[in-house]
């Protein structure tokens, strides 16, 4: 299951945002929940990092290979 920290609803999710993830058996089924949880979201213009077992950072994805998160 997918859960964000704070009150950011999927609709008001933005970059900086935390997500996370509960009942993943690996990290692998991690990013594939998160990534599931983004496209059924219609949110294709956010992308993710983990930055920890089960939690994950929500950033703008770059519109150029140049841009990256700092």
């Amino acid at each position: 299951m997918v859960a964000s920290l704070g009150n950011n609803a999927i609709d008001t999710l933005k970059p900086g945002a935390v997500l996370t993830v509960t009942g993943a058996h690996t990290e692998k089924d991690a990013h594939q929940q998160i990534a599931e949880f983004l496209q059924s979201s219609n949110r294709n213009d956010l992308d993710y990092f983990p930055i920890s077992k089960d939690y994950f950072l929500v950033y703008t994805k770059a519109a150029g290979a140049t841009n990256g998160v700092a």
